[in-house]
C-alpha cells in the first residue's frame, strides 16, 4: 500500500480544512433545527485526548442530564482553521501552544478563560513484530519508512520533527518520511505494520500498547515543551456551561482521568 508523502502542504491544509468546516456547517444547521431539549456545548479537541475526553463526557452528562456535550476531535491546526472559519465551538484544547496563541492573537478567546491542562512525551514507536529491528533513533537511519504527522498542522509532528533534528536525522530520512492526518493515523500505520517505526504521543502508544511496541522516548530538551491549553471561545453561546464543563475538567475528577490515560498535569 503507497502511504501519502504530501509536498503542497499548504493547499492539503486548505483543503482539509474546508472539508471539515462544510462538515461543521452540517452539525450547526442540525443544531439550529433540532428541538431545544438539551443545552448542547461544542468541545473541539486534540485527537490524542479522544479515549478521556470521551470518559469525562459521560461523566458529566450522568450528573448534567439537560446539557449535552458535542465532542470534535482533530488535528489540533485543523481545528483552529475550523474555528478561524466560524464553525460553531465553544471549547478549545490544543496539543500545542501554537494553535492557541493564534486564536489568542485573534482576540477570539473568552478573557481569563485560557488554562494550561496537560504536559504529554513523543516516542518511538514499531509494531509488535518489529521487523526492522529498530531499538533506538540512531536506528531510524536504516529505516525504510517512518511516520510521523504532518508538521503543518499535527502538534505530535511538529514535535517529531523537531526530535528527529535534534538527532541530526531529519535531512538524512526526510525523503523516507510518511505524514499522517493526526496522530491516531500515524499509530494505526504503525500498528498495521505499514511502516518501520513511528513517532507519537505516550498516552496515544499506551491505547494500542497490544499492537505496537515503545522503544525510546524522546530525550528532555530535543523538542519543544508539549503543553495542552484549554480555553472558552468569546463567540460561545453557552459560556456558563463551557466554564463548568472546563472547571470539571481541570479538577480532582478530571486530573485523575486524564492521569489514568498517561497525561502529566501541567503546573499552573
Amino acid at each position: 500500500m503507497d502511504l501519502p508523502r504530501f509536498d503542497c502542504r499548504g493547499d492539503l491544509l486548505r483543503v482539509k480544512a474546508a472539508a471539515m468546516q462544510l462538515r461543521w456547517i452540517l452539525v450547526f444547521a442540525f443544531l439550529l433545527v433540532a428541538p431545544a431539549e438539551a443545552a448542547d456545548l461544542v468541545v473541539s479537541a486534540a485527537s490524542s485526548l479522544t479515549d478521556s475526553l470521551n470518559l469525562l463526557r459521560k461523566i458529566y452528562q450522568s450528573r448534567h442530564p439537560d446539557e449535552r456535550i458535542l465532542l470534535n476531535f482533530g488535528a489540533s491546526g485543523l481545528l483552529e482553521k475550523q474555528i478561524e472559519s466560524g464553525a460553531p465551538a465553544d471549547v478549545f484544547i490544543s496539543a500545542s501552544l501554537k494553535e492557541m496563541d493564534a486564536l489568542q492573537r485573534k482576540e477570539m478567546l473568552l478573557e481569563g478563560s485560557r488554562r494550561n491542562l496537560l504536559s504529554n512525551e513523543i516516542v518511538l514507536v514499531v509494531p509488535e513484530s518489529n521487523e526492522a529491528a529498530i531499538k533506538n533513533f540512531s536506528d531510524l537511519s536504516k529505516t525504510s519508512r517512518l511516520v510521523i504527522g504532518d508538521p503543518g498542522f499535527v502538534p505530535a509532528g511538529q514535535y517529531a520533527r523537531e526530535v528527529l533534528q535534534f538527532q541530526g536525522l531529519f535531512d538524512l530520512i526526510k525523503d523516507r518520511l510518511v505524514y499522517g492526518e493526526n496522530v491516531r493515523q500515524v499509530l494505526e500505520y504503525v500498528a498495521r505494520g505499514e511502516v518501520d517505526a513511528g513517532l507519537v504521543f505516550s498516552t496515544d502508544a499506551e491505547i494500542m500498547k497490544e499492537r505496537v511496541r515503545v522503544v525510546a522516548v524522546a530525550p528532555a530538551g530535543s523538542h519543544t515543551t508539549i503543553l495542552y491549553p484549554g480555553a472558552i471561545l468569546k463567540h460561545s453561546a453557552e459560556p456558563v456551561m463551557a466554564r463548568e464543563f472546563m472547571d470539571f475538567i481541570s479538577g480532582p475528577e478530571g486530573k485523575a482521568v486524564f492521569s489514568r490515560y498517561g497525561f502529566r498535569i501541567a503546573a499552573q
